[in-house]
């Protein structure tokens, strides 16, 4: 495989670089302040969890750099630390010097590769020293390990021999007994490293299964927190849990977990790791498990963290211009001075001046609805990261990719400049990815297969970004094969997603949004990167989860292109929006989505065979969404010529809502919704309406998702009753 642009490609590996360097002494910075705790508390396990949590992430980042003897150095440290979290060695003054050795030794090795020249560094004397000695504090802890089942079952079997007076001098129960006692004590002894889990003891029946149900449960913790992103550790501890319950012919407990391994191993692929959905899934199967346990809280002696709070904050960290700051410092200011004019009007309303009061005021809440907008534009301007980053795993990815199905196939990107919110990189990634791989393993031919049709050998994949000041952008096409539309359809027919005279009445379009579908995939043989239904999929849900659009442009023959739109500024919750009145209830629609309001003359709303109630609009017809029967509450106005219509646009769908009156545009801020509500959801959240009132923020896609799926539904009763 080759690449576009490589003088591109060096300086984004030195920006990397770069960057890889400042997060590492940020970290190592953290690391200081925590390993000075850790002197004055070194019973506080949470604070071997921080200094858990940089080795790995050291670890990692050197991992990307190949650097080497950094990794190796950052490996055996984390691996030592993983003992202590575990408690399988027990923390004294003697594993906390080893603790503040280690930080010493890694601070060393980093100073000696931020003044190296992008190389790995040469481990010295004592390095090598140190990792000899925890290399082999590690061995022994392992192989005591492995002994513990031999021990435990040495120790019942001498337990019942003492009982029936089996140990008496001079038998050969007593003489087994000296001989392992004088040559592995630890066999027939208590071992002082091992501990019981924390927190909870969880049962299976009378089967204790505390400590590999907790393994579990912790693997998936790590994976939430990033701090374990593969899967080689969940599917360990699951292993462990599956073979317990057999053992002890616990079948229905042992199958179910089954079931979760059947499923981790259909959707988890080594690119992508233990990523955000598939850890979602997880726990939601586990959840289930979980329900048949009997759970017995066990109080520990383990302190927290100082004021008795657990440190599980996830410090994030952003990188600044400094003009940027001096600009929402400006804008601070004004912010005080208003504060200081809002004080002096009050104290003339308080003195009964009211002379020019109200043109005063009207200017003072002008500056300040001024002001709160530049803050906004601000904030902004603070939380921007360039999509670069998002991009640079994919030269790699796309390569282990091409090595594994002998295609050739170039990647080239456009618009890495292109600014975001920084939240929306991580997510960015996960499209990216997905869309990656899905170009290579399913569109992209075998130079053999590329040859034979006229192609050039090697297949191209273009990924493009680019801002229009609202939206990020994102095309991503490729020149292979295109989709097989009748596959799709004969696909669908045999997993029962669709009825078979459904699909023949499937047009092109419908037919390609089946490949959204979660599960759906055409491939029969599953392979360690397709055929499980996982992929554009998590784009369709990240897209719409991000409030953005997707569309899908099939070539068959020629090539397949996916176009996404996310707004650019995905956490700041602050958007210009139209408030409306259904009935009492005020909902909050944001100003992007809506076309216009009017009023529909009764000729202009008629019916529609397979598509219902319609109004229509400048020579197209509109669905018209009735929000009072869709949320069920009582509407003023039942005739559609009565009330108020508001065409809202979506993803490529267009309805019209239909209200009982307009208040007006406003500034909507979110905040996130707490209570659950069905799926799609048609709310986006909720905002504050007049300090005392909340308003629920619609969702324009999920209230057309919703709106369809109703539809569907309808026609579905009517068939079976006909």
């Amino acid at each position: 495989m080759t690449s576009d642009k490589e003088h591109e490609n060096s300086s984004t590996e030195t920006g990397l670089f770069r960057s890889f360097l400042e997060e590492a002494d940020e970290m190592l910075a953290e690391i200081e302040t925590t390993t000075q705790r850790l002197e004055n508390e070194p019973s506080n396990l949470e604070l071997v969890d921080e200094i858990f949590r940089v080795a790995h992430s050291l670890k990692g980042n050197s991992s990307f750099f190949n650097f080497i003897n950094v990794k190796k150095f950052c490996h055996t440290f984390e691996s030592f630390l993983s003992l202590i979290r575990e408690r399988t060695l027990e923390i004294d003054d003697d594993i906390v010097k080893r603790i503040l050795e280690g930080v010493d030794l890694m601070k060393s090795i980093f100073i000696r590769l931020t003044d190296g020249n992008a190389e790995d560094v040469t481990l010295l004397p004592n390095e090598e020293t140190y990792l000899q000695a925890i290399g082999d504090m590690l061995e022994s802890t392992t192989q005591l390990g492995q002994m513990g089942p031999l021990q435990e079952e040495l120790t019942t079997f001498f337990d019942k021999a003492r009982r029936e007076d089996g140990m008496e001098e001079d038998s050969p129960i007593k003489e087994v007994y000296d001989i392992i006692n004088r040559h592995a004590p630890v066999l027939v002894g208590k071992t002082s490293g091992a501990r019981a889990a924390p927190g909870s003891r969880w049962l299976s029946g009378k089967l204790d299964i505390a400590r590999e149900y907790g393994e579990l449960k912790n693997t998936l913790k790590e994976a939430r927190e990033g701090t374990q992103t593969q899967g080689g550790a969940f599917f360990s501890a699951l292993e462990k849990l599956i073979a317990k319950h057999w053992e002890a012919a616990q079948g229905d407990m042992a199958r179910e977990l089954e079931n979760v391994r059947s499923e981790f191993e259909t959707f988890y692929q080594d690119e992508i790791g233990m990523d955000e959905i598939i850890v979602q899934d997880l726990e939601s199967m586990l959840a289930e498990y979980q329900k048949k346990l009997t759970e017995i809280k066990v109080e520990t002696s383990w302190p927290k963290a100082p004021g008795g709070e657990r440190l599980e904050r996830k410090i994030s960290h952003v990188r600044v211009d400094e003009s940027v700051l001096d600009i929402f410092l400006e804008n601070v200011g004004e912010l005080i001075t208003l504060s200081e004019l809002f004080n002096y009007l009050q104290r003339r309303v308080e003195e009964r001046n009211y002379e020019g009061l109200l043109e005063n005021f009207r200017h003072t809440n002008n500056s300040f609805r001024d002001l709160s907008q530049k803050l906004q534009e601000s904030l902004y301007e603070i939380r921007k990261a360039p999509v670069e980053g998002a991009l640079a795993r994919l030269p790699r990815i796309l390569r282990n990719v091409c090595r594994e199905t002998g295609k050739e196939v170039r990647l080239s990107t456009s618009g890495g400049a292109t600014e975001v919110d920084k939240s929306m990189l991580e997510k960015l990634e996960t499209m990216l990815v997905h869309m990656v791989i899905n170009s290579a393993d399913h569109g992209i031919e075998t130079p053999e297969e590329r040859k034979a049709v006229g192609k050039q050998v090697e297949g191209k994949i273009d990924i493009k970004i680019s801002s229009d000041g609202l939206n990020l952008n994102v095309e991503v096409s490729d020149d292979g094969r295109g989709v097989a539309l009748d596959q799709v359809r004969q696909t669908a027919v045999q997993r029962k997603v669709v009825l078979e005279d459904v699909a023949a009445r499937l047009s092109d379009k419908e037919t390609l949004g089946l490949i959204l579908r979660p599960g759906f995939s055409t491939r029969h043989q599953v392979t360690e990167r397709s055929g499980r239904g996982v992929g554009l999929d998590v784009v369709t849900a990240r897209v719409r989860e991000m409030g953005g659009s997707l569309s899908l442009a099939n070539m068959p023959g020629e090539g397949f292109k996916v176009t996404l739109s996310t707004p650019l500024a995905y956490v700041a919750r602050i958007k210009l929006g139209l408030s409306m009145k259904v009935g009492s209830n005020v909902f909050l629609v944001p100003a992007e989505h809506v076309r216009e309001s009017f009023r529909a003359a009764p000729e202009e709303v008629t019916f529609v065979e397979d598509r219902g109630e319609v109004v229509r609009r400048m020579g197209q017809l509109y669905p018209v969404v009735r929000l009072h029967k869709l949320f069920k509450r009582k509407a003023r106005h039942e005739n559609v010529a009565d009330a108020i219509l508001v065409l809202v646009e979506s993803g490529g769908q267009s309805v019209c809502l239909m209200v009982d009156e307009m208040l007006g545009q406003r500034q909507i801020v979110y905040k996130r919704l707490t209570v659950h509500t069905t799926e799609p959801s048609a709310f986006e959240g909720v905002s504050i309406l007049d300090g005392t009132r909340m308003a629920l923020i619609l969702s324009v896609d999920g209230v057309i998702r919703q709106f369809q799926n109703i539809g569907v539904r309808e026609k579905t009763e009517a068939r079976e009753r006909g």
